[in-house]
């Protein structure tokens, strides 16, 4: 994947990548180098693969983090940038992520305080040069060798986006050890979009996804401080045609007590409600049933704690608009979703 202006430098170097300055908020070089006969080529153009890790007040799995990384990148670091944001982390954080800059070549580093994850993932993706972006969380991990795979894949067939399952880790329980390897399953855009629909092959994220860097430059995050990635889910899959769905991930995705998604009041729940909006505008009357599902299950686990009127009135209007007849006959509905959806009409809610 070369383009751009190119040089050709023909002294001897000793390493596949020109070590980069590390500055906060800067980086010197983003050149990337690819070895070719013998000689180093230093393109203008951008790496295949920019890695976004985000972190906020991560001290305790940081170091993990950037090691996983580290060696997830093994025999293709000069086909990937490292792109660290720490937003406003008022632990060691900040530290950690200089000393691991200092000691790695293709690294940019940025210090922020917008204190919402929306805007820092469209500000980490700002400063991306990669033809392609995953993003990867402070206290998560990669799997050893899983990048050389994923980066090979992604430029011999140049996809929109590939997507991948994530690993998920629950603590005091043993983590997966070994990648298995990429085995993709070429998709249409209506299959992924059922799929995502579905719920169960692909779920609303971008952890651990591999999508091109021009569709995330088209299409941003909201500034919410959680449900960012289900409310800009739809449009990216709206936005690809070449896609691919792997059997297995690198990511590993640690499921630890009071996180974001596991302790909901009103404020989390009305970013939801906006995100399910946003989903059933972008994705529109094609999939009706398919998005009836999600306002029911929003519906059945929430609707006593909405406090705003206006939102509880969206979400009954959403309800009231599933047709009957369709949604009942649909085979692609769970049995369990149709039983929801009677005892909603029965209590007057649709």
């Amino acid at each position: 994947m070369m383009c751009g202006v190119v040089r050709m430098i023909t002294e001897a170097v000793q390493h596949n990548f020109i070590p980069f300055g590390v500055e906060s908020d800067r980086l010197v070089s983003n050149e990337c180098s690819q070895n070719i006969n013998g000689q180093m080529l230093i393109m203008d153009s951008p790496c295949t693969l920019s890695v976004l890790v985000t972190a906020h007040n991560c001290e305790k799995y940081i170091v993990e983090t950037l090691n996983s990384l580290k060696k997830a990148c093994s025999g293709i670091e000069d086909a990937v940038e490292i792109v660290l944001v720490n937003d406003a982390s008022t632990d060691n954080t900040s530290e950690l992520l200089h000393t691991f800059a200092a000691s790695f070549s293709q690294v940019k580093i940025f210090d922020v305080m917008f204190r919402n994850i929306g805007k820092v993932r469209n500000f980490g993706v700002s400063k991306c040069s990669g033809h392609y972006v995953t993003m990867l969380d402070g206290d998560d991990q990669l799997l050893q060798n899983s990048l050389a795979d994923i980066v090979q894949f992604l430029q011999a067939q140049q996809p929109d986006i590939l997507l991948a399952p994530l690993n998920e880790v629950y603590e005091k329980k043993t983590k997966p050890q070994k990648w298995k390897g990429l085995q993709v399953t070429a998709l249409s855009q209506h299959q992924v979009i059922e799929k995502f629909l579905i719920h169960r092959d692909i779920q609303a994220h971008f952890i651990g996804q591999f999508i091109r860097r021009s569709l995330l430059v088209d299409n941003h995050f909201p500034d919410f401080s959680c449900y960012e990635d289900a409310y800009l889910f739809p449009s990216i899959l709206k936005a690809s045609e070449k896609i691919f769905l792997a059997k297995f991930g690198p990511y590993l995705y640690f499921k630890r007590e009071k996180s974001l998604s596991s302790a909901l009041d009103a404020n989390k729940i009305s970013m939801l409600i906006k995100a399910t909006q946003q989903m059933d505008n972008v994705l529109g009357e094609k999939y009706r049933n398919l998005l009836a599902c999600h306002w029911i299950n929003l519906a059945h686990k929430f609707y006593p704690l909405i406090s705003d009127e206006h939102e509880k009135g969206v979400v009954k209007q959403a309800i009231e608009n599933v047709p009957f007849a369709s949604f009942m006959m649909d085979s692609k509905v769970r049995f369990s979703l149709k039983k929801k959806f009677l005892k909603m009409k029965l209590r007057g809610m649709a």
